[in-house]
């Protein structure tokens, strides 16, 4: 499953966890790269995400570890792809 950039948010809420965004693209904004995604379903966090930028998507992985249950330390997600938005 793939969160949707729609659902990115950097205020803090119930239900959600710290992520940071790895690699990809120089111009990538900061405030882009550490956000907060929703914890949903049964394993709590989706494996993939992708960011939209410029003129197309930016997919990233979560790295592998534990999301510990206070939701610390960020989880870390790294950029693998990018791919255009269909015209």
């Amino acid at each position: 499953m793939t969160a949707s950039p729609a659902s990115y948010s950097t205020g803090r809420t119930e239900n959600t966890i710290e992520a940071v965004l790895v690699g990809g693209p120089a111009d990538i904004p900061a405030e882009a790269r550490n956000v907060r995604l929703p914890i949903t379903g049964e394993s709590g966090l989706d494996d993939k995400v992708k960011l939209r930028h410029r003129n197309g998507y930016e997919h990233f992985e979560r790295a592998p570890g534990v999301v510990h249950p206070d939701h610390t330390p960020p989880v870390v997600f790294h950029w693998t792809t990018c791919t255009k938005i269909a015209e």
